[in-house]
């Protein structure tokens, strides 16, 4: 098994680097370095800090960057879900290290690392008498938290939603191609996909709105990263 370590970076260099050398459990071929995808002089700082990380890694390393969202926690944890899924695409696990992040990355990583099954890593700080950071005490992994997965018809829903089937018959037709709309069969398969998708919608993958008589449902964040997660592996059954 190959590893990929996703690595948060902030402005505490030493910090970083000593999470990467303690955290020995798993032998790690490749760096993913992430920072911030604004221009503020904080992000100017962090890829600064990433450039020079760079620079030592890789000569031993396979070493990248990427960018996610500072301020938007989900479209963040959803950027990074991108980079593990491609990573597991390429035959590779995924460590994410928050050792060194802003609170709304490591948030973002956090759910990302569950929602795929990552490992999740993170170091605590060592001070000294007067409080100032000397380093790292320890290099934890974090437990993830139980994820409920849509059922295999839920995940189907959920991808015909984001492919624009937005209304109820149109769902149908999607799913079911051939069924005649006035057939007993029809009528069964109307009220099972209700049923699916009142429970899609108590788990927060979609949204509906109702105009007159007419019912359009989109997704959620949270449904468009579980659909992307549905459609990349075995997760959803």
């Amino acid at each position: 098994m190959n590893y990929t370590q996703v690595l948060f970076v902030g402005h505490h260099k030493d910090r970083l680097m000593e999470s990467v050398s303690r955290y020995r459990a798993y032998p790690v071929q490749r760096f993913i370095l992430v920072t911030g995808d604004d221009d503020s002089s904080g992000e100017r700082t962090s890829r600064r800090v990433a450039e020079s990380i760079r620079k030592d890694l890789a000569p031993l390393f396979s070493v990248s960057t990427a960018r996610v969202n500072k301020r938007d926690i989900m479209a963040a944890a959803s950027q990074v879900i991108d980079l593990v899924l491609a990573e597991e695409a390429r035959g590779s696990r995924c460590i994410i290290n928050m050792s060194g992040s802003l609170r709304t990355y490591a948030i973002a990583g956090y759910i990302a690392g569950s929602l795929t099954g990552s490992l999740m890593i993170t170091s605590i700080p060592r001070y000294d008498d007067q409080d100032n950071d000397i380093g790292v005490e320890e290099v934890i992994e974090l437990p993830a938290i139980p994820v409920q997965y849509p059922r295999k018809d839920q995940a189907r829903l959920l991808e015909a939603i984001g492919n624009g089937s937005d209304l109820f018959e149109d769902l149908i037709a999607t799913l079911n191609p051939r069924l005649p709309r006035d057939s007993e069969t029809y009528a069964r398969e109307r009220s099972r996909l209700s049923h699916h998708l009142k429970k899609i919608e108590d788990m927060g993958f979609i949204t509906r709105e109702k105009s007159g008589k007419t019912v359009r449902f989109q997704l959620s964040h949270l449904g468009k990263i579980f659909g992307k997660v549905c459609r990349a592996g075995d997760r959803c059954g």
